[in-house]
């Protein structure tokens, strides 16, 4: 079978299963995994073992890339100052009360302290593929979300480092010809170049990002560097994952056009996502389920109970908000793509050779277990917590993601805010009578007086008066972009580039003071206007909006 070929039958496995799992309402992933056990190699055989692990590869290791760069991203300096210091200690608390709880359940059954060792270093990971599909998938955002992608991200970089620094210390200590000093200086430079690597990508990406505005450059360019990062890295023989965060890592950071290079590959992300998981799934064999027997039935239960109490007493201790202390815990029990990259380290490792058979199907049939409930159980605390659907929130209060556009070309204010007021119709269906009042209202306001904010933003609004509209329906809006300016008679004298229509009705007037102040708290810098209106698609405006008051709105 060729690859294209299979590639087509991975992807509408994939897209069965993640449909059918939505119907049971069941994460999409969860369905994109039994629909790759089901094709792969250890059940129906209809792709088989050389295209599962070598002709397929690719795929898997270009998407376990990207989204280590997504996971990144939620690491940013700005976001997270606040906050650092609970992070790493949750971080930090969770990953090593696992480790120590592995280890000590491991060793005391096996009665062998290397196995033990590397198993409990494996523990440490999260699989930050299933965690993120989830959130993306149920729109979800608050606290806990904010801080399980922040904990996601930190506990993944420490499992590496770890594994790496305990690999050294077994090696050297199994093969007496290589000191000590060597294996820490082969340590240092597996750790050294994913530094360096991840973060000539990222100055790449910044560099080429500068001359290059467009979405559809941001797309090739982010692929591009992506690839470049996962080559170089397999190329020197060591996990592109770390890497690949150092470049999300610098890109957040250090990039003016962060949130549109990061955005710019959404429309690909579900294709990649489907490959990745359904992948994932045909390496998976329920046949390994039984091998499992109490020393794997330890395995599980020790690193997630460590995890579990872990986040719960340190998110407490470092006062977190309720729900991250009550519920983090749950949703770090999902273990896949970083886990199995440590496996194969372990099997590339000659001197791990005799603990590698023991330590596969342990790992491997833990992450049977744990891939297929994990999402499950993830999508029910973010539940619980109350975050599902808050990221697809409306800006400001009051602009949803259909009501921002970008193709007007009104170069006259009362012109543009006849159109502004027909697309505000459109959006919430208001009915003739309805719009011509409004019309009235906006264009009487701004006779009386300029609404022309400064800095290239202008608020225009209209009052609907009570009766027109029902009880339960408060302030509404549109948003336009307009590249070459509208005269608003600002008081600073620059034409208004972004113009953002309020539709208040009469019975929520008093709530109109609260959102003119949110709109001028994001656009009190000028440089965030300039950044709106070189966005290339209304999408990239919304996220950009949504970032900045995301990032000004976080605890």
């Amino acid at each position: 079978m060729n690859a294209i070929l299979a590639v087509s039958i991975l992807v509408t496995a994939g897209l069965l299963g993640g449909s059918l799992a939505r119907r049971f309402r069941l994460p999409s992933v969860t369905g994109n995994i039994i629909a790759g056990i089901i094709i792969g190699p250890y059940l129906t055989h209809l792709l088989n073992h050389e295209i599962v692990y070598h002709t397929l590869k690719p795929i898997s290791e270009i998407a376990l890339s990207l989204i280590a760069v997504s996971i990144a991203s939620h690491l940013k300096f700005r976001q997270i100052a606040e906050r650092a210091v609970s992070l790493l200690t949750i971080a930090l608390s969770q990953a090593l009360l696992a480790m120590v709880a592995v280890f000590f359940f491991c060793n005391f059954w096996l009665d062998n302290w290397i196995i033990s060792l590397l198993l409990a270093t494996i523990a440490a990971s999260t699989a930050p593929a299933a965690t993120l599909s989830v959130i993306r998938e149920t729109e979800a955002d608050g606290p806990l979300v904010k801080n399980l992608l922040s904990v996601v991200a930190l506990d993944n970089v420490l499992a590496i480092v770890i594994f790496v620094l305990v690999s050294v210390f077994i090696s050297s200590h199994l093969d007496g010809r290589i000191g000590f000093g060597d294996q820490v200086l082969r340590a240092g430079q597996v750790l050294g170049t994913a530094l360096a690597v991840g973060v000539c990508g990222g100055l790449l990406m910044i560099i080429l990002a500068r001359q290059l505005k467009e979405k559809a450059h941001f797309v090739s360019l982010l692929l591009m560097v992506i690839c470049f990062t996962t080559g170089v890295s397999l190329w020197f023989e060591i996990s592109p994952l770390l890497p690949n965060m150092i470049l999300g890592f610098v890109i957040t950071n250090f990039s003016s056009f962060d949130r549109q290079i990061l955005t710019s590959i959404e429309d690909l992300e579900p294709f990649l996502y489907v490959c990745f998981f359904t992948l994932a799934g045909t390496h998976l064999d329920l046949r390994l389920l039984p091998s499992l027997g109490t020393v794997g039935t330890i395995y599980i239960l020790a690193r997630y109970g460590g995890k579990f109490c872990g986040a719960g007493i340190s998110a407490w201790l470092s006062r977190a908000p309720e729900p991250v202390a009550r519920l983090l815990g749950f949703c770090l029990i999902p273990q896949a793509g970083v886990a199995i990259g440590l496996v194969v380290a372990i099997q590339e490792n000659p001197h791990l050779a005799p603990y590698e058979a023991t330590v596969t199907a342990i790992i491997l049939a833990s992450i049977v277990v744990s891939e297929l409930v994990g999402p499950v159980l993830v999508k029910e605390v973010l539940k619980r917590a109350g975050e599902i659907g808050k990221a697809g929130h409306l800006l400001f209060g009051i602009v949803g993601r259909d009501a921002v556009a970008l193709d007007f070309n009104s170069i006259d204010k009362w012109e543009l805010l006849r159109e502004m007021v027909d697309f505000a119709a459109v959006t919430y269906s208001l009915p003739p009578e309805l719009r011509e009042s409004l019309l009235y209202s906006v264009i009487e306001r701004e006779r009386s007086l300029s609404t022309g904010l400064g800095k290239g933003v202008a608020i225009p609004h209209g009052v609907l008066d009570k009766g027109l509209v029902a009880e339960d329906q408060c302030i509404m809006g549109v948003m336009a972009v307009i590249r070459e300016g509208v005269d608003f008679n600002s008081l600073d004298g620059e034409k208004a580039r972004v113009v953002i229509l309020m539709i208040i009705p009469e019975h929520c007037f008093e709530y109109h003071l609260q959102t003119l102040a949110a709109i001028s708290k994001v656009f009190s810098r000028k440089e965030m206007t300039d950044r709106v209106v070189a966005a290339a698609t209304a999408n990239d405006i919304y996220h950009l909006i949504f970032a900045e008051e995301h990032n000004e709105l976080v605890i």
